[in-house]
């Protein structure tokens, strides 16, 4: 999705990187996943799942645990032919887009701090679903992390988004 519907810069970076770590193959899969978690989101309007955010005592850990929750629905709701390839990248876009959503309810500022917290929250509560080791995990989010704090690997990312976005 690009960020397109997010206000907040960080999570709209945030999003590029995860929809940079979804294969061509698994793009499709991906979006319907995140076109559906959104739709279903906002099903019932100021009843919806989204709108309960705003009487959360604790928005980041209810944006992590909707986000992971509305996917696992999906997910059973296709009978277990949801790719986690495409639904692990679609549940932290969802999350994204629930922490944008409570800093536009005013509920939260998201910031760096916040964003990690978040993450780390859902690869600790998403991990143990998918029964991937924590050892894995520790590996990949610390691969991750490397990338984000290694300005030439960052620096090499946008340029990769410039180039992309002049070829479209």
């Amino acid at each position: 999705m690009t960020g397109l519907l997010l206000q907040n810069t960080l999570l709209k970076q945030a999003e590029d990187r995860v929809e940079k770590t979804v294969s061509p193959a698994q793009r499709d899969n991906y979006l319907k996943i995140v076109v559906a978690g959104m739709k279903y989101a906002l099903d019932k309007g100021p009843q919806g799942i989204l709108a309960l955010l705003k009487d959360s005592k604790d928005p980041v850990a209810d944006s992590v645990n909707g986000a992971i929750g509305i996917v696992g629905v999906l997910r059973r709701n296709a009978q277990g032919v949801m790719p986690i390839e495409a639904m692990v990248p679609a549940a932290m876009a969802l999350m994204l887009h629930a922490l944008d959503f409570a800093e536009k309810m005013k509920l939260i500022k998201v910031t760096e701090t916040e964003l990690d917290n978040a993450t780390q929250l859902f690869m600790d509560t998403i991990l143990p679903l998918l029964q991937v080791p924590k050892a894995k995990l520790d590996e990949s989010f610390q691969q991750v992390n490397d990338i984000l704090r290694d300005p030439d690997k960052m620096a090499q990312y946008k340029g990769y988004q410039n180039g992309a976005s002049k070829l479209g």
